[in-house]
């Protein structure tokens, strides 16, 4: 990464230090932290325990309030809120913001008006009585709050701006831009694949990255933090990325997917003892180990089966592809050319010298090579033709003798 933007990640990390010790957030959840202070501030609020599901704060009557933040881009304040359990809380407060986390109003809506899990605000919506709109005129926040909040926005945007991070799931973000800078991984663009954070462009092999930050701090001294979002993902690998104060990448591990013994319940610590884990950056962090260095996708074991002799050669026009099932093939399949199964086993690229191999990582893959039977010259041919001309005559010869003998 340039020193020009390791500069902007210290100075984000600065921004977001000064929000932490004026108690506007408490956790890397940045757009609905802020949007939780804001809320409290106004409302005069409790905030709940960050541990609460369903419920951010209460007010003085024990009433529960669920709160969800929108930054709003070209005046769109329509809002589609799924995951909603309207049993759970009283109200349901919603603040925008514009891209530099001013407040622009605060719904406050109860949940009666809530029919269930989702629910859409329209962008021309209106008070009514289940409604109330709060205008940004009657949100007050202090100056110093005010200087803080922004100060933070333009550090955000300026890492925007850069390429650096895409949404305002920043750490989520930053983990996937190291990954696929260490490993030659390009974003996985399609939204629809969940799980399926990035491509390894030659291969095609699928990862999923999964980032935390850690460093010795009051609020991050436990050990016990969770992965979560494992069960049933299709990745072939995922990769650990941890991030230190200053959001650089201070470890970075990668591991077959499904190696994974609990994905369930993984915290950190699988980077210690899960089997097949790599290390493509050395840990930073006294209780997540260092494994084996990672050497990059070329030149790994394949396991396939054997069904061949040990003496005869691999030809020099094979090309290994890996995919998630690997088939290596001819590059330029002759014509008039018969084929035979040759299944090799354990053998490492290193061993096939004449091999050419595209980059993958191949191991814990099956693959079938197909080779030609032996190649031969067009001299051989012209024998081979002789001969079998040959043989026909004499079988051709034989026949007639047998068939004179009859006659006589």
């Amino acid at each position: 990464m340039k020193k020009s933007h390791l500069q902007l990640l210290a100075d984000f990390a600065d921004a977001s230090d000064e929000l932490l010790k004026l108690k506007i957030i408490t956790t890397d959840s940045f757009t609905g932290e802020i949007g939780e202070f804001i809320a409290c501030n106004h409302f005069k609020l409790i905030k709940a325990p960050k541990v609460t599901k369903e419920i951010d704060a209460t007010d003085t009557n024990g009433n529960h309030y669920q709160v969800k933040s929108k930054v709003v881009s070209k005046g769109n304040f329509g809002y589609r809120i799924s995951g909603l359990n309207p049993k759970a809380f009283k109200y349901l407060v919603v603040v925008y913001f514009d891209e530099l986390y001013k407040p622009l109003k605060i719904l406050k809506i109860e949940s009666k008006a809530i029919s269930g899990s989702e629910y859409k605000i329209p962008a021309n919506i209106s008070s009514n009585q289940n409604i109330s709109i709060i205008a940004e005129s009657s949100i007050k926040i202090s100056a110093k709050v005010k200087s803080a909040i922004t100060r933070f926005a333009e550090s955000y945007n300026a890492l925007k701006t850069q390429n650096i991070i895409r949404t305002r799931h920043i750490v989520g973000d930053l983990g996937e831009y190291y990954a696929c800078e260490k490993l030659g991984l390009k974003i996985n663009e399609k939204s629809n694949e969940k799980g399926i954070d990035a491509i390894h462009p030659t291969n095609g092999l699928t990862f999923e990255v999964k980032t935390r930050r850690v460093y010795q701090s009051e609020r991050r001294e436990g050990q016990g933090r969770r992965l979560n979002g494992l069960t049933g993902k299709t990745a072939d690998y995922l990769v650990v990325v941890t991030l230190d104060r200053e959001f650089k990448c201070s470890g970075m591990w990668i591991m077959p997917m499904k190696n994974i013994v609990n994905p369930k319940s993984a915290h950190l610590t699988i980077v210690n003892n899960t089997k097949g884990v790599e290390s493509v950056v050395p840990s930073q962090i006294e209780w997540l180990k260092t494994a084996s260095k990672f050497n990059g996708f070329s030149k790994k074991g394949i396991e396939i089966l054997k069904e061949i002799s040990t003496q005869e050669k691999l030809p020099t026009n094979i090309k290994l592809v890996a995919k998630r099932k690997v088939r290596a093939r001819f590059k330029e399949k002759p014509k008039r050319r018969k084929f035979s199964w040759m299944k090799v086993d354990d053998f490492s690229i290193d061993d096939v010298e004449s091999a050419e191999m595209d980059n993958g990582h191949l191991e814990n893959y099956e693959s079938t090579i197909y080779s030609p039977k032996k190649d031969e010259s067009d001299f051989s041919n012209l024998i081979n033709l002789f001969l079998g001309v040959i043989k026909w005559l004499l079988i051709a010869a034989i026949c007639m003798s047998v068939f004179k003998s009859f006659v006589l």
